[in-house]
């Protein structure tokens, strides 16, 4: 499995991917790197506790759910830039980066993506993150979330449903926390609602790669 270390892309560059993924030629290289000076206003919301208000979420009584996940030995792992968040996504994603703390991936056919996020602020909880990861989208969660637990992380994970671009979308959340440490971080990973059935069991995958380092 290859390895690369990430920074990201601002969470708006997949409302333009999404919007436009059916114009222009199709990119031949996998990875692409390039700066963005814009001022990306979703996930800075995230980062600021008190600028929106938390979604609510209804918890699963259910016990804390362990992440495991069989990973295809030709995805490629991504490594959060502190060097602590690790997750696996398909080689032939598309990966672009402009700062340390947010980070953007498109499947090759642009029918799904990742975000990640590391959240400043290590004072919040991992049901407080979630409220505002969703909050961020404007989305609502589709069923109950669940917590989980990973070695030295855990936190919530949950579907949502909403629009993007007037685009119907669905996409798992999931806040993690570290445990005695200062890491706090979210994994958005989503798909139009159109395709959620055909690209879910990749998107599990994704989710449930999740490890703390």
């Amino acid at each position: 499995m290859k390895k690369m270390n990430f920074a990201s892309i601002a969470v708006m560059l997949l409302v333009v991917v999404f919007a436009f993924s059916s114009c222009g030629d199709k990119k031949d290289v996998k990875t692409d790197t390039k700066t963005d000076t814009k001022t990306d206003t979703k996930t800075e919301t995230t980062e600021k506790k008190d600028d929106k208000k938390k979604k609510d979420f209804k918890k699963s009584d259910a016990p804390k759910k362990e992440l495991k996940a069989d990973v295809p030995a030709d995805w490629t792992e991504l490594v959060s830039k502190d060097g602590k968040f690790h997750f696996s996504a398909p080689s032939n994603w598309t990966v672009s980066s402009d700062t340390e703390t947010k980070f953007t991936a498109m499947s090759e056919d642009k029918s799904m993506g990742t975000t990640f996020v590391i959240f400043s602020n290590d004072q919040i909880t991992a049901d407080e993150l979630l409220g505002l990861a969703l909050a961020d989208f404007d989305f609502e969660p589709d069923g109950e979330a669940f917590a989980f637990t990973e070695n030295n992380m855990e936190g919530y994970i949950t579907a949502a449903k909403g629009k993007i671009d007037g685009t119907e979308m669905m996409m798992y959340v999931m806040s993690a926390i570290e445990n005695g440490g200062k890491g706090n971080y979210v994994l958005y990973i989503f798909t139009p609602t159109a395709n959620f059935e055909k690209n879910n069991a990749t998107m599990e995958t994704i989710l449930y790669s999740a490890k703390l380092k």
